[in-house]
């Protein structure tokens, strides 16, 4: 078990001049505890990793509890497994 926490960036599309545009709105604060299960396939990051999110925050306001109504978590925790599977990764070969 280890706590984590990254930014979320939070992306909207548009269209501008007959084209689709992603625009940069800001980030969310995403805050949890990720867990690693050294007996799963180290080639499916999803059964390896798992997470728990405790808060996704924007402009200082906890919003999960809104994001989990909308349905719009799904894309926050797979963004949260991959980024948690990332920084254990790079601790794991930085220790050895």
């Amino acid at each position: 078990m280890q706590e984590f926490s990254f930014h979320f960036p939070l992306k909207h599309k548009v269209v501008r001049d007959l084209k689709i545009v992603t625009e940069h709105i800001g980030d969310l604060e995403v805050e949890g505890v990720g867990y690693f299960d050294p007996s799963a396939s180290a080639l499916d990051i999803f059964d390896r990793y798992n997470v728990d999110i405790d808060f996704v925050k924007w402009q200082g306001a906890d919003i999960k509890p809104v994001l989990e109504v909308t349905g719009a978590m799904e894309e926050i925790q797979e963004a949260a497994v991959r980024y948690f599977a990332g920084a254990f990764e790079n601790s794991i070969n930085k220790a050895a």
